[in-house]
């Protein structure tokens, strides 16, 4: 009988990537809550919203040219749901 393991991460991380005609490459990496689960741009392009499930918050990252930047972070009373955004 084989035995299922869960693993666990405290930390998730997630990727800015510049397309560049056909060419897609990684920019930035930022490390944000455990078990991201949501994403979504700002309106304008500027910041990141990540919701992460363990936490039960929303880490919100500052989009500088290629580069993440940590802003700020946001409790929430639950686990972030769904997250929605729109194209800036």
């Amino acid at each position: 009988m084989r035995t299922l393991r869960r693993l666990r991460h405290d930390k998730s991380y997630v990727a800015l990537l510049k397309i560049d005609g056909k060419t897609v490459r990684k920019v930035a990496r930022a490390d944000v809550g455990g078990l991201a689960e949501d994403i979504a741009f700002s309106p304008d392009g500027r910041h990141l919203y990540v919701g992460n499930f363990v936490d039960g918050n929303i880490d919100i990252l500052r989009v500088e040219g290629d580069s993440l930047a940590k802003a700020a972070g946001l409790a929430l009373p639950g686990h972030p749901a769904s997250m929605r955004g729109s194209t800036p």
